[in-house]
């Protein structure tokens, strides 16, 4: 067992670092809005994470059984992926169960049992992003053709579907829309956040697959914005821009029109509506502004720019859609 397997990593990023550096204008340092409220400029290992946000918890029955549930959703070869990722890690805490019961306690298989619960999730996304590296560095130069090789596209898919489902603005605004009227619905809503770990991947592996296979439906479209107003990110980068989608609350809505920001100036975005031809599309100015306005208003507490400027007309729509208490923090 070598040093590294005993390392745990504890800050765990759920919007990536490196993403993040795009507005660092050639350094690691971006403008972004505090907790408080207030405008800040620090290094992107300062924002959008938590301490063992993917920390792997020992899954319950109740917390399978809604596991399952939301896996049935999918088809059936999906299920398969999901359920083979589950036992995987059933497996690990089997064997953790067993050296419990024994009674021996050795420091370095504790100290292994911790870094496999602090690292598997997170090594998971970070490899789903290193195969992303190279699509997002062609899209930020407007080379769309880096699309037309599958695989390109498979993991640019994934690691897209990915960018939805594991932020913490997704995972308390899905925990908090819960219903807790009964037993069971409290039962259901608690395992759903006690294994949101494991939901949220599954989230990602199906949202990512379902953006590929309707990939020739949708429409795929590279946004460059030439104006005086640049693109902001958030700690919840891929929006729903769609028409349909509600400011005030976190609800399902019916279509889906996925906006990310790549950099100030290149956005991409996959259609369901016909707003944006496929291909490259230059955006005038009251477009950007409205897709920052709906960047700002599905994030929760963190709008990120290139510059104090950028972000500070934006400020009053952040987490437009969470409920919030009288001074201002998120109700979760």
């Amino acid at each position: 067992m070598s040093r590294k397997d005993l390392e745990a990593k504890k800050r765990h990023h759920y919007v990536w670092a490196n993403y993040l550096t795009r507005w660092g204008s050639g350094t690691k340092n971006v403008f972004y809005t505090t907790k408080t409220g207030k405008i800040a400029h620090d290094s992107v290992r300062a924002i959008v994470a938590d301490d063992y946000f993917y920390k792997t918890t020992t899954l319950t029955e109740m917390d399978v059984q809604v596991i399952k549930g939301f896996s049935r959703k999918s088809p059936d070869h999906l299920q398969q992926q999901h359920m083979s990722y589950l036992n995987d890690f059933l497996k690990m805490q089997q064997l953790e169960a067993i050296y419990r019961k024994s009674g021996i306690k050795n420091q370095k298989t504790e100290l292994h049992l911790h870094a496999i619960k602090c690292n598997l999730l997170e090594n998971l996304h970070a490899s789903h992003e290193e195969k992303a590296l190279p699509v997002l560095a062609a899209l930020a130069d407007e080379q769309l053709d880096v699309l037309q090789d599958k695989q390109h596209m498979i993991e640019f898919m994934m690691f897209f579907g990915h960018q939805i489902s594991r932020t913490k603005p997704f995972r308390d605004g899905l925990v908090q829309v819960q219903p807790r009227s009964t037993a069971l619905e409290i039962e259901v809503a608690d395992a759903m956040a006690h294994a949101w770990w494991f939901i949220s991947y599954m989230f990602g592996m199906s949202i990512g697959f379902s953006l590929y296979t309707s990939r020739h439906e949708d429409r795929h479209a590279l946004l460059v914005n030439d104006t005086r107003v640049p693109f902001i990110t958030s700690d919840h980068p891929v929006v729903n821009v769609h028409s349909c989608v509600s400011e005030t609350e976190f609800v399902a809505p019916e279509h889906a029109d996925f906006y990310y920001p790549i950099s100030p100036r290149i956005g991409y975005i996959i259609c369901n509506s016909e707003r944006f031809t496929p291909g490259r599309n230059e955006v005038d100015e009251a477009t950007v502004a409205e897709l920052n306005t709906k960047v700002a208003a599905q994030s929760m507490m963190h709008i990120i720019g290139d510059s104090e400027t950028a972000i500070r007309p934006f400020k009053k729509y952040i987490g437009q859609r969470y409920k919030r208490t009288p001074d201002g923090h998120v109700i979760v």
